[in-house]
């Protein structure tokens, strides 16, 4: 008799504490599902809630997140990004930005809207690339090009989480060339306008500007894609030329080269 009068009590306690049919629900909260669509995604991704200020921000693990990662959030429809690869990039806000000095981090990230207003919430997040490698071919020998100083400067510092948005500021990084090879790689975030360029600083012939910003332009690149693509740049500077191509693209273009 005494254990059935306590079952009751217990019941009778949850009962009061817990969001009924009856009453009105505003204060109960909606349960947040995160599935990533990748399934052999994994690593420590940043989940951001954010609605004109932050409803939540946690780095999760995607292999302890399978199916789901949940969470109660409040009632309302929110923004919910994700990125993963963040190395010396920092995150203000919802905008991710490049530290002076620095090039693009491998970054991939993922936007939506989620409507929370019921009792349960699913989203699924879906990665895109933010960067583009540039693979930089200067068409000399390992040794020569090694003796080179690369200099690649723009206009904007990184992008936003919302909506990929490009966020302006100086973009100045000086690449160097990996040992034993003669292409010089760095990677660039999504560009405001036209303005990047390459500065390539010879030891023993005159110093080369490549516009770079108006000749991917100027072949077709969309920076407003919601994943983007490398580029292939080759420069002969004894012919001055350049020559540039999209990754998965069949065709390029050649421009001449501009020396300073």
């Amino acid at each position: 008799m005494k254990r059935t009068i306590y079952t009751a009590g217990i019941a009778l306690i949850f009962l009061g504490t817990a969001c009924s049919v009856k009453e009105t629900r505003t204060g109960c909260p909606c349960y947040l599902h995160v599935s990533f669509s990748a399934p052999d995604t994994a690593g420590t991704v940043l989940l951001l809630g954010w609605n004109g200020e932050p409803r939540f921000r946690e780095q999760v693990r995607i292999e302890q997140s399978r199916p789901y990662w949940v969470r109660p959030v409040g009632k309302e429809i929110f923004s919910l990004a994700a990125c993963k690869g963040t190395v010396q990039a920092s995150l203000d806000g919802h905008q991710v930005t490049i530290r002076a000095g620095q090039q693009a981090d491998s970054l991939y990230a993922s936007h939506l809207m989620v409507d929370a207003t019921g009792d349960l919430a699913y989203a699924e997040v879906t990665f895109r690339k933010q960067f583009a490698t540039v693979f930089l071919d200067i068409r000399k020998p390992a040794d020569r090009v090694r003796r080179c100083t690369f200099l690649v400067e723009g206009n904007t510092c990184g992008f936003d989480l919302l909506d990929f948005a490009p966020v302006p500021g100086p973009f100045r990084f000086t690449p160097k060339v990996p040992e034993g090879e003669g292409i010089v790689p760095f990677r660039i975030p999504r560009q405001l306008d036209a303005s990047m360029t390459v500065t390539v600083i010879q030891p023993d012939a005159p110093t080369a500007r490549i516009p770079l910003g108006e000749l991917i332009g100027r072949l077709g690149y969309r920076w407003d894609t919601e994943e983007l693509q490398d580029i292939y740049v080759a420069v002969d500077l004894v012919v001055g030329t350049i020559e540039i191509g999209i990754a998965g693209w069949e065709d390029g273009k050649v421009f001449q080269l501009i020396e300073i």
